[in-house]
């Protein structure tokens, strides 16, 4: 009786709020499927995969980086960064393909160390920082072929078929940005950076106290940041098939931010967890691909993504503002 009890108990949890998103995301398929005959399409339904794995790999370590309280505005311009300098270096310098993705992994990585180095032990805002390493990053870009794309002429299966390869049906970097977030899932739940995690940001007095390096797990979470944002890179580079200077038309920022706000709503209400960030991923990109679609104005999509961002970031202030709240009764 007491087992039957609790498996009625687990599948009522599903209805629960946190888990509204999840279910909000089935609906908008359900409905673009029905008004839009292209938007259920296989070709399309891949491509909003592969879209949906990039742009989970980017905002990765945003997540982090919100939920031990700092900022981090640099990831969009890291990405694009890596992507001039992976083009750069095979078209300009006649370097392998994967040596010059291996390269340009390095160099964007190389900002999270500034980053992490100027916020954790330099004391100097994240903000300030990462505003001022963003437009490094995008002028050193926009140098490299004179704001131009930079087209790549390469034949290697490998890249290809990582980018373009699919696994039982199911897009090879759709799996990959999966297979990390499970993994980033388990270091948060089972490590000793990941379990200080929401402490750094909920009480870092705490953190210091406990005699915990505060500066070294900083900085740790924005070189990871980095890397994330550097894996991006190097994924829209081999699907382009071309190096830009600004990937996404500049947008990617707004988007990575309301992904992680819209996850903070998912699972763990009112704190920054990676399963949520995926999930808010897949119903940005689904949302786009169907406004895209239709046909209807950019500006749309701007509107789109502004007016869910706010109403994210003021559902997630009440959650965190009810918990702490109840954590002190």
């Amino acid at each position: 009786m007491n087992r039957v009890n609790s498996r009625t108990f687990r599948f009522s949890q599903l209805f629960q709020p946190q888990f509204g998103l999840i279910w909000l995301l089935f609906a908008m398929v359900a409905l673009f499927s029905v008004t839009s005959s292209a938007f259920r399409t296989p070709d399309n339904l891949l491509e909003i995969l592969r879209a949906s794995g990039i742009n989970a790999i980017l905002v990765l370590g945003l997540t982090w980086i919100l939920a031990i309280g700092e900022l981090d505005v640099s990831f969009a311009d890291v990405a694009a960064l890596v992507s001039m300098i992976a083009a750069y270096l095979v078209m300009k310098s006649d370097v392998p393909m994967v040596y010059a993705l291996i390269t340009a992994f390095l160099g964007g990585t190389l900002i999270g160390v500034i980053n992490g180095f100027m916020s954790a032990y330099m004391k100097i805002p994240s903000l300030i920082t990462t505003i001022a390493t963003g437009f490094a990053a995008k002028a050193i870009a926009k140098i490299l072929n004179q704001g131009k794309p930079l087209a790549i002429v390469t034949s290697s299966k490998i890249v290809y078929n990582f980018v373009f390869g699919e696994l039982l049906g199911i897009p090879v970097l759709f799996l990959t940005a999966l297979a990390i977030y499970v993994f980033s899932r388990f270091l948060q739940d089972h490590t000793t950076m990941g379990q200080h995690l929401y402490a750094l940001g909920e009480n870092r007095q705490a953190i210091r106290e406990a005699g915990i390096k505060e500066a070294k797990i900083v900085f740790n979470y924005f070189v990871l940041t980095a890397a994330m944002a550097s894996i991006a890179g190097v994924l829209v580079t081999a699907q382009l098939g071309s190096g830009v200077s600004e990937i996404g038309g500049g947008t990617l920022m707004i988007q990575g931010f309301t992904a992680v706000f819209l996850g903070a709503l998912v699972v763990k209400a009112g704190k920054h967890n990676v399963i949520g960030t995926f999930i808010g991923v897949v119903i940005l990109t689904v949302l786009v691909n169907w406004i895209t679609l239709l046909g209807l104005p950019t500006f749309i999509v701007w509107l789109a993504r502004g007016t869910m961002l706010l109403v994210a970031v003021t559902i997630f202030t009440v959650s965190k503002y009810r918990r702490k709240t109840i954590g002190e009764l």
